[in-house]
């Protein structure tokens, strides 16, 4: 067991900033599909922000493509993402090899290759930042927001839509340029992340249940460090 209070490796630091990414755009992809149903109109930000309250949990299978300034072919990986209200956050990675990101409280742990490293999120402010941007998105707290990024949303034809997030303050305006969600309807069909140092992340996501429905068996296995 490793604990880290001080210093997160770049490559650690990475990891969670795409996990994070991923529970922000699957918590707007289900707000746009309520948005959608209920109003038959184009979203709008506050119309996203209001219904954020609404969400519980979610449960996804994501696909993931990482292009990497120094490397001419990209990394893909793929693997689920469970979320619970108020704050419980599992990533799993499954191929090409086991891995396990786990948020609660203040506190991250990542397993991999047997070890599990403990994250105190108080003594990280870059991943402070990312976590507290996700939390008040789903809070629907669009001035806590705007304290931290530039938000714009454009529609087109046939609810065609994209969400933007820009950083706008440190720490993160350090790592990530933007965040980028592409959908049409109530369809999120891709999510792009652009790091300031030049390398992208591109998701996509099947199989969305924003109502697991979990026993309490069930959730203690969901949210596991059990690979």
């Amino acid at each position: 067991m490793i604990a880290l209070n001080r210093f997160v490796a770049p490559r650690v630091l990475h990891l969670v900033l795409r996990a994070l990414a991923m529970f922000i755009v699957l918590s707007t992809s289900l707000v746009m599909g309520v948005a959608r149903v209920e109003a038959q109109t184009s979203p709008t930000i506050d119309s996203i922000l209001t219904r954020m309250a609404r969400i519980q949990g979610l449960h996804c299978s994501y696909r993931e493509e990482k292009r990497i300034a120094l490397l001419s072919s990209p990394v893909m990986s793929e693997g689920t993402i469970d979320y619970a209200r108020p704050g419980r956050m599992i990533r799993r990675v499954t191929r090409p090899s086991s891995q396990v990101v786990f948020i609660e409280g203040g506190e991250l742990r990542m397993s991999e290759g047997g070890q599990t490293q403990r994250i105190d999120l108080a003594a990280q402010p870059v991943v402070r930042s990312f976590v507290d941007s996700f939390l008040q998105l789903l809070q629907g707290d669009r001035r806590a927001l705007e304290r931290t990024y530039t938000l714009s949303l454009e529609t087109g034809p046939d609810q065609a839509w994209t969400l933007t997030m820009r950083p706008i303050a440190a720490p993160l305006t350090q790592f990530v340029r933007e965040i980028r969600f592409v959908g049409h309807g109530d369809v999120m069909t891709q999510m792009v992340m652009l790091e300031v140092s030049g390398d992208s992340t591109t998701t996509s996501f099947t199989q969305v249940n924003p109502d697991p429905c979990w026993t309490a068996t069930e959730s203690a296995r969901v949210f596991s460090m059990t690979p």
